[in-house]
């Protein structure tokens, strides 16, 4: 079954942060072209949100080779009803 998403996006460089709350746990994703990290599971929407920054910018960096004071903090948005995530547990 499908259904929309409940959390909130970012974008960090050209990755997409998304936080996403399932019942009592959050789950993290940072996408990108060629990469989708998955994050462990959260208990609270700012936790949810730091893991998801420090994934990105610990990628980031030992990846692309960018320094931490090259990225901007994400400006956080709701997910709305365009935010389709296929989750399989």
């Amino acid at each position: 079954m499908f259904r929309a998403l409940s959390g909130f996006k970012a974008q960090c460089d050209d990755l997409s942060l998304m936080v996403v709350s399932e019942f009592d746990e959050w789950r993290v994703i940072v996408h990108g072209p060629g990469v989708l990290l998955q994050g462990s599971r959260q208990y609270g929407q700012a936790k949810a949100k730091d893991h998801a920054l420090l994934m990105a910018k610990t990628y980031l960096e030992e990846v692309k080779g960018k320094g931490p004071q090259e990225l901007p903090e994400p400006d956080w948005q709701p997910t709305g009803p365009e935010d389709w995530l296929v989750w399989k547990s």
